[in-house]
């Protein structure tokens, strides 16, 4: 497959790290453009603004032209479907800063992915997420922050991916869900989602006297679950790639039940 035509998206804003980091490694051989959020929007999940609509301008990032949206992730999904006339090759949502496993309906970041694929935006979608410290999950970015903190790992790490899925066909797949370990990693392994958010993450925080709760931005360090997981490849060390699809159907089940009509009696 000849990829010519780019999108970058994420959750983080449209100038936020992450897509800089892959307009740095990529502006000089694809053609990028890039929707986005205007601000932090870590945690909407697949959210659209139907209700209040929204804003939308024009911006340059490092270079690349840049539409932003004062909504969601997905806001910006359909923007680039109603403002572009002719589909992207790939689109590339991240690289977010925090991970996002378990098939997280949460994420802008998967979630727009996702929504790309069903919009028919690009033939193939990548999600990249980063396991970074959890003081950088929810920061607002500047867009002139210094990249070279973070070039080598994830941005080279990211660089290096996503020509090996050029390379390979995207291992047959058209929707993939990558996460980077906190440290350096320069092997991946093939991963399905985590089975519980137990898994990795740590549950809500409830206190009863004041009546709030909050959600805590560690992870389990110690090995919980299962094997072959996107979780115990984190945790093991491992980039992990997880083949996903656009959708929740559970083909096998209703393979079995198509078509049959039940009487509500």
């Amino acid at each position: 497959m000849k990829i010519k035509r780019i999108l970058l998206t994420g959750d983080d804003g449209y100038n936020s790290i992450g897509i800089r980091l892959l307009v740095h490694f990529l502006k000089n051989k694809y053609d990028l453009n890039i929707v986005a959020t205007k601000v932090q929007q870590s945690g909407v999940g697949g959210k659209l603004s139907i209700k209040e609509g929204g804003q939308w301008g024009k911006v340059q990032v490092d270079g690349i032209p840049a539409l932003w949206v004062s909504g969601t992730p997905g806001d910006a999904m359909e923007l680039a479907n109603t403002y572009f006339k002719k589909s992207f090759d790939l689109v590339l949502s991240g690289i977010n800063l925090g991970p996002n496993i378990v098939g997280d309906l949460a994420s802008g970041t998967f979630t727009a992915a996702v929504r790309a694929i069903k919009l028919k935006l690009a033939p193939k979608a990548i999600a990249f997420s980063w396991v970074a410290p959890g003081s950088f999950w929810y920061r607002d970015h500047l867009g002139d922050e210094d990249l070279a903190t973070y070039s080598i790992y994830p941005g080279e790490a990211a660089y290096k991916l996503i020509n090996l899925a050029i390379t390979n066909n995207f291992w047959g797949n058209y929707l993939l869900n990558i996460n980077f370990p906190d440290q350096p990693a320069k092997e991946a392994k093939f991963t399905r989602f985590a089975y519980y958010f137990g898994d990795f993450f740590r549950p809500l925080k409830l206190d009863k006297t004041k009546q709030v709760y909050s959600y805590p931005k560690g992870f389990y360090p110690e090995l919980k679950g299962f094997i072959n997981t996107d979780a115990d490849a984190l945790r093991s060390g491992y980039i992990s790639i997880t083949p996903c699809k656009p959708d929740l159907l559970n083909d096998q089940s209703f393979q079995a039940l198509k078509g049959q009509v039940i009487t509500l009696s």
